[in-house]
């Protein structure tokens, strides 16, 4: 709440305005009905896994891509696709209202974390699955998962420090 008063008295707004806009904020949180603060705790954690199972399943999608391809065409693609989801994954956290900063930076560092170790494992049986099949283009599975955990924060970190929009933004 500090933060948004500190917003509304940069905009002009009068001090007892502020407060009364803070105080009826800080109300209308405690009396939210328990279905409603029920289903928001829930919705956390659903989106969570959400998030995590279609990151492993177009990680997986990839994995036809990975074997088929050398050179720098893997990273492209991995680095394709961080972006996309790094991007849905940012406007799926920002929208939800009732998430705070905490939460948005802990969910941002963990599918940072499973989206780093979901590549490595993926380029991993690429490169098993290739060394299988007798085709000579093993990836570097660490250079693969820093690609895709860079292009996957890109967004991220784009709306948090460059564009400073939503529910990151200072003014």
């Amino acid at each position: 709440m500090h933060n948004l008063a500190d917003r509304l008295e940069k905009t002009g707004w009068k001090r007892k305005d502020i407060i009364k806009a803070v105080e009826i904020i800080k109300n209308a949180k405690k009396n939210k009905p328990k279905e409603i603060v029920f289903i928001e705790r829930r919705i956390f954690w659903i989106l969570l896994l959400l998030i995590i199972a279609a990151n492993f399943s177009a990680s997986v999608a990839l994995l036809p891509l990975l074997v088929a391809l050398n050179g720098y065409a893997p990273y492209a693609a991995v680095i394709a696709l961080g972006l996309v989801f790094g991007f849905l994954f940012e406007q799926v956290i920002r929208s939800m209202e009732h998430l705070e900063k905490h939460h948005h930076l802990f969910l941002a560092f963990l599918m940072l974390a499973v989206s780093l170790a979901n590549i490595f494992v993926i380029s991993r049986i690429s490169n098993n699955l290739s060394r299988d099949l007798n085709l000579a283009n093993a990836h570097n599975p660490a250079a693969l998962a820093i690609s895709y955990a860079v292009s996957f924060a890109l967004p991220f970190a784009a709306c948090r420090f460059v564009l400073k929009r939503g529910y990151y933004s200072k003014k």
